[in-house]
Parts: structure tokens; C-alpha cells; sequence
């Protein structure tokens, strides 16, 4: 429907922001800009999605961000729940990860082909408004001080679109990176790989993915919704025949015999094989002006530990907010600085982890192997090393706490011995219940709003002193005012009952403009944030923006009229 509609209702001259690819980076992009009400284009050099996908895995974090999306329940619908990663060396097992220990509400990693995923954000983003438009091809663009001025081939014709922002989503070989003259900066790692989709009868677990680190090579194995996924590495003088095949397969699998129970692995005919290399390589920027990077345009990496669709995901995710405030007049210069502030650190700390894990992962050296094999039967007998293992991975550790734009108020005890997150952590999630009629709800919910959240975390009934009463009336009456749309307020008393002094909310018109009152349900809140009064701030992506004593709500307003200045 959406790639009808620009041949139907002709070329369209104007958008606030276009987007140079339709991978899941640039159509997460699109759906945040869509649910804010920003105007976007989405247009893809390629005729029709590709039907193969070397991508597969969302990590619990990037769950999250598809559910704030709303669109997690389809990827799901589509996809198989991995529970586990085991590990084999030579001689038997040597690491098990449990994913179900993750403190989070998707303890697990879906694994979905990216093609798939695709069409479940292609849905979302034409549902809400947006116009993709593929067999699309970006030639050149100029920037001047109001906009981006695009020229297009579309349809064997020349086009021209005028832009606000543009954001190049278009993949390790970004035309938009290359045209803005930004470096991309690394090295190809001396092994290439040969990858094989299809149904295999054997014994293992379809709930885990399994990895055999053999002397000669490894092989990866990954459970997909329909069948199975081989991964074997190789060195490059390495069967190099034009024609691929499973020999390859069947000789690694040769190795494995004695980990499959006396059961020869039947494999069957292949849907998909391909040879590739890979590569790991970091932009050395993010944003030149008007133009930004996201997704493989900034960085890539080895497909071990999947952490690449994730990272451009969270890229969108941390871009689309910053976008939509920026063009919508409530923010300056510094919420586009951030992002790269932001969301570089991060890939260049995922870089190096998957650099060591790959590195690790593909060891022939006999010495490296030795020593390789030891760390992981450690870590395997260390359950909490593997839970630090399993969240670091999840991406539920990604923090901005360096970034510019988020801060403690004065009287904000922060540190390892404090409760609660840190000035640009991820907020977790709680589950609580409506003070006035009983219904269930959780915090993260407040994430589909689009808007930034001022959770008001109220002391014990007993402790809710008369200054601390004032505080919470005087927000409640300024913040509608003075922000509006752009900020949720959501009030939390103890598991227990409202409290007598705040009584009279109960009792407010109006639902739709009155803040949230909630009861905290569980030992969630108190476990996440302590028991004190508190003012949490969350920012659009489920980061928190600010905190603070309820004492320090003066504090508050001024650090979200500076976010907000035009």
C-alpha cells in the first residue's frame, strides 16, 4: 500500500525527514517518527525486500523497544524462543548460558530472520501513516542552513525532495557515509564463512543455540522458526569452489560425532547458502549537519553474540525522539550532538566485546584453544559471572551516563550503594496496580505514549511529610501547564493503600489530563528504586533523564525547561 502511494498521488516535493534505507534501522526510524507525528520518507534502492536474512536474533532489551513500538507481538507471532547458548569444545561441553535469568520482562532471545522482522515493521510504519517507496536510488545531496536538498532516481527518472533532516540507514556500504566523506574505520577478519538455512534431524535443543569450537574451526548452529542454521568458519585458501555445497557441513559436523549421542546428523536440502566475509568497522562520526548515520552505516561487526540489528535498533530508537522534539520546536542543537554522544560509546564497546569473542571463538592455535576452553569451564561454573555475561549481552546494561543531557538533581544520592538507576540508565520495569480501581499495569507501558514520564515514587504514608505534599500539588499544577503533551506524570505509593494526604486525586475529573496513580504491586519498585520519595524522569527511550529527592523539584523544572527550551 505504501509504495502505491507516491506513483498514485505523484512525487512527493516536501518531508520533514527522509530516510535512506529499509532495513529494520530505518523503519524503526519511521515508526518513532510516525508515533510523534513527524512527517518521513523511507525509500530503499532495492525492487522488494530481500527474502534471505543473515541477521536473526532480538535480544531482551531490543524486545522492549519493539513492544514500545507495538510491534513486538507480530515479530513474535513469527518467531522461536531461544532459552539457552551452549558451548562444546573438542572433548565435551564446555559453557552453558541460562538467558531465563534476566531481571527483565523478556528473558529470552527471539530468534526471527530478519526479513521477517522487516515486514513486521513495514506493517507498523504504513499503518501509522508512513510512505516507503523502494527500486528508489540516492545520487547525491546538498545541505544548507534550512534543509537537505536530495536527488533521487525513481521510476527511470530524476527526482528532487527537500528534507529537514536526512538519515542515511542504508548498510555497511552507506552511499550517504561515503558522499559525506566519513571514514569508516577498521579491518576484515582473516577468516571467511559459509552459512547454510535448512531442516537437520539431530538431538539438539531447539530452545538453545549451540557452538562447537573445534580445532579445525567452529560451527555454529542456530534454531530458527523453520528448520536450522549452520555457520562454519574457514581460512581463505579454504574450499574456494564456485559451487557451494554441504561437504563443507557434513565435514565439520564429521567432528561433532561424539557430542550427538551416536546420531548421525541428517541434513536436508538447503533453502539458502552463502559464502561472506566479515568485517569490523566503526564511522568516525555519526552526524555531519542535517545528516545522520544509523545502523550498519555506522558500524558492523562478526554475526557471533547477534548484537548488530539489535545496536541499529537502538540506534532508531535513541535518534527517533531526539528528532521529532528537535523539529518540533522543544530542543536545540544538543539533542542531535547526543546522539552520536550516546550511542557511539556504545558500538565501539560492542565492537571490541564481539572482536574478542569472535577472535576467541575462532582460535585454531592450539595454546589459545587450551586457554580459551579454561576461561569458559570457569565461567561456567560461575553462575553469576554468566548472568553478567547474559545481561551484557541483552543490551539491558546500555548506559548514557556520560551523555550531556542527563543529570542528578543536587540532593540525588546516586552511586553503587544508592538504590535505583543512575542518571542515564536504562529504567527497569515494575509492575503496579490503578489506586482506584484495581487494574494491572506496568512502567514500561508508559513507554508508548512517545512522551517523556515523570514517575513521582512517593515515600511510606508515614513519612510523607507536609513539604513533600507541597512538592507533589505544586508539580502537579505547573507541569500540565508549562509541557503539556510532551510529559506523562505517573504517581507510585508503597504496596499497600493510596495515602489519606493524597486522597482528593482520587477523586480529580478529567482522567484523560490526570496523572497515573498507582499502587505498587510486588517488591519490583522497592527492588529497582528503594523506598524513599523520589522523582524519576524517563526519557522517550526508556533511559532516565533525571532523578532527584521530591525536595528538588525546583531542580526539575528548570532541567526540563532547559531539555525543552525552543
Amino acid at each position: 500500500m505504501a509504495e502505491k502511494a507516491a506513483s498514485m498521488k505523484g512525487w512527493p516535493t516536501r518531508t520533514q525527514v527522509l530516510i535512506i534505507g529499509a532495513g529494520p534501522t530505518g523503519l524503526t526510524l519511521g515508526i518513532a517518527l510516525r508515533q510523534r507525528g513527524i512527517e518521513c520518507l523511507v525509500i530503499d534502492k532495492l525492487p522488494a525486500p530481500l527474502p534471505w536474512s543473515r541477521a536473526l536474533g532480538l535480544h531482551a532489551r531490543t524486545q522492549e523497544i519493539l513492544a514500545a513500538l507495538d510491534v513486538l507481538d507480530a515479530v513474535t507471532a513469527r518467531s522461536l524462543k531461544q532459552r539457552a547458548v551452549s558451548v562444546y569444545g573438542d572433548r565435551g561441553p564446555l559453557f552453558s548460558l541460562d538467558l531465563t535469568v534476566l531481571d527483565a520482562p523478556y528473558p529470552h532471545v527471539l530468534s526471527c530472520p530478519q526479513a521477517e522482522v522487516e515486514e513486521c515493521l513495514a506493517a507498523r510504519f504504513a499503518a501509522l501513516g508512513g510512505m516507503l517507496v523502494r527500486d528508489c536510488e540516492l545520487l547525491d545531496f546538498r545541505q544548507d542552513e534550512g534543509g537537505v536538498e536530495a536527488r533521487l532516481h525513481w521510476a527511470a527518472q530524476e527526482r528532487f525532495l527537500r528534507a529537514d533532516l536526512m538519515v542515511g540507514c542504508d548498510g555497511a556500504a552507506s552511499k550517504v557515509r561515503d558522499l559525506l566523506g566519513i571514514s569508516f574505520d577498521g579491518e576484515r577478519y582473516p577468516d571467511h564463512f559459509v552459512l547454510a538455512d535448512l531442516d537437520i534431524d539431530w538431538p539438539l535443543a531447539r530452545d538453545s543455540s549451540h557452538g562447537f569450537l573445534l580445532g579445525d574451526g567452529a560451527l555454529i548452529a542456530i534454531p530458527l522458526p523453520d528448520g536450522w542454521r549452520l555457520i562454519i568458519n574457514q581460512t581463505d585458501d579454504e574450499d574456494l569452489a564456485p559451487q557451494l555445497d554441504l561437504t563443507p557441513f557434513r565435514d565439520r559436523l564429521a567432528q561433532c560425532d561424539a557430542h550427538f549421542e551416536g546420531v548421525t546428523p541428517v541434513l536436508g536440502e538447503p533453502r539458502w547458502l552463502s559464502r561472506f566475509s566479515i568485517h569490523r568497522r566503526l564511522a568516525g562520526r555519526y552526524r555531519r549537519n542535517r545528516v545522520l548515520l544509523a545502523g550498519d552505516a555506522c558500524h558492523i561487526q562478526s554475526p557471533l553474540g547477534a548484537q548488530g540489528m539489535n545496536t541499529g535498533i537502538g540506534d532508531a530508537f535513541n535518534l527517533g525522539w531526539k528528532l521529532a522534539a528537535y523539529l518540533q520546536g522543544h530542543g536545540d542543537g544538543r539533542l542531535l550532538d547526543s546522539y552520536e554522544q550516546e550511542r557511539r560509546p556504545v558500538a565501539r564497546q560492542m565492537l571490541a566485546a564481539v572482536d574478542l569473542l569472535s577472535r576467541s571463538s575462532f582460535a585454531r592455535a592450539a595454546p589459545l584453544r587450551h586457554l580459551r576452553n579454561g576461561v569458559l569451564r570457569f565461567a561456567g561454573s560461575r553462575p553469576q559471572l554468566g548472568a553478567r555475561l547474559v545481561r551484557r549481552a541483552s543490551q539491558l546494561d546500555v548506559n548514557y551516563r556520560n551523555s550531556p543531557i542527563v543529570t542528578a538533581s543536587s540532593g540525588a544520592q546516586t552511586g553503587r550503594r544508592q538504590n535505583g538507576p543512575e542518571p542515564g540508565d536504562r529504567m527497569p520495569d515494575a509492575a503496579w496496580r490503578a489506586a482506584a480501581d484495581g487494574r494491572p499495569g506496568r512502567l514500561h507501558e508508559c513507554q508508548r505514549g512517545g512522551a517523556f514520564q515523570l514517575l513521582i515514587q512517593l515515600p511510606a504514608a508515614t513519612e510523607l511529610d507536609h513539604a513533600a505534599v507541597l512538592a507533589i500539588y505544586a508539580l502537579l499544577a505547573r507541569l500540565p501547564e508549562e509541557f503539556g503533551h510532551l510529559l506523562g506524570i505517573q504517581l507510585i505509593a508503597p504496596d499497600g493503600a493510596w495515602p489519606d494526604k493524597l486522597r482528593d486525586l482520587l477523586d480529580r475529573p478529567a482522567p484523560g489530563a490526570a496523572p497515573g496513580l498507582w499502587i505498587a504491586e510486588g517488591e519490583g519498585v522497592t527492588r529497582h528504586f528503594g523506598s524513599e520519595g523520589q522523582l524519576w524522569l524517563m526519557r522517550p527511550d526508556g533511559h532516565l533523564a533525571f532523578r532527584g529527592p521530591l525536595t528538588d523539584a525546583d531542580e526539575l523544572m528548570h532541567y526540563l525547561a532547559d531539555m525543552h527550551r525552543r
